[in-house]
This record gives structure tokens, C-alpha cells and sequence, in this order.
């Protein structure tokens, strides 16, 4: 004779580790509205604005990665990234292509690199850009550094 009890206790322990492990395969979005993908709209510094919706560049923000995409070009570029209130830091730039070499490491883009214009097309020109958020909501962000300003939509 069955226990319907034990049968019932049964069943719901397996539903609860089912429901446990497919909660846990999602990367559940951690930084809230900065999540997702951003395409670079205007970038302004105090000497030039540049309409940047043409040059089809964008920014997609997961977990504590960034990945720099220029879709005419197609190079692609990942970056660490920390957000802490009204400010956040991008660091560690790769390369994309290059991103596992023969040792194994990610392939670091230089200081050289970084001064002959490889971000240039995001207006980003340091390898350790620190910007203030001005603004951010589900459908826009704006970054701030000292002589940049970036205006992102988000996609």
C-alpha cells in the first residue's frame, strides 16, 4: 500500500530541483537597464560633434562583459567593464579574432594600438576609459568622460 503523502513529498522535491536547475542555466541580467545591446548614436568632444548612426557600431553589455561590434568593418573587440552607481570603467580590451592564441591568453590590445585608433570609431581612447553615467533608462545611455560625451540607444 502507497503512502500518498510520501508520493505528494515525492513529486514536489522533484519539481523543485527541476525548477533549480533550469533557473540556473539563464544568465539572469545583473545590471539592470545597462544590460543589452547599445548602438552609438553621437559622439562629442569640444571641438566636434560626429553623427555616428552610420558608422553602425554598438556595445553589448552582459554580466561583467562588454563586446564592441563595428557591423561595416566587422571588427569586434571585448572589454571587462565595472559599474558602480553613477559611473563606470571599461578595461582589459581584446581582440575579438585573435581572442585565444597559440598560449592560450587573450590577446591584449596595446597602448599602441589604442594611440593609433583602434576604438576610435566608439570614442574611446584609453585603455582604462572611465566615464560618468549622465543618463540611463531601458532605451538610452549617456557617458561622459572628461572631454567625450557618448549617446547610445539601445537596441
Amino acid at each position: 500500500m502507497n503512502n500518498p503523502p510520501s508520493r505528494i513529498f515525492s513529486l514536489m522535491a522533484v519539481i523543485m530541483a527541476m525548477a533549480m536547475l533550469f533557473s540556473t542555466c539563464d544568465k539572469v541580467p545583473i545590471n539592470g537597464d545597462l544590460d543589452g545591446m547599445w548602438q552609438l548614436m553621437n559622439i562629442e568632444t569640444p571641438s566636434q560633434q560626429v553623427d555616428a548612426k552610420q558608422r553602425r557600431v554598438y556595445v553589448s553589455v552582459q554580466l561583467h562583459l562588454t563586446m564592441w561590434e563595428n557591423k561595416l568593418s566587422g571588427d569586434t573587440y571585448y572589454a571587462h567593464f565595472e559599474h558602480r552607481g553613477d559611473s563606470i570603467r571599461f578595461y582589459d580590451f581584446v581582440h575579438a579574432s585573435l581572442h585565444q592564441n597559440a598560449s592560450q591568453d587573450d590577446e591584449r590590445i596595446s597602448a599602441k594600438e589604442m594611440s593609433d585608433g583602434i576604438l576610435d570609431d566608439w570614442g574611446v581612447h584609453t585603455l582604462d576609459a572611465r566615464y560618468r553615467i549622465d543618463h540611463l533608462s531601458e532605451s538610452s545611455l549617456i557617458l561622459h568622460s572628461n572631454d567625450t560625451i557618448l549617446t547610445f540607444r539601445k537596441i
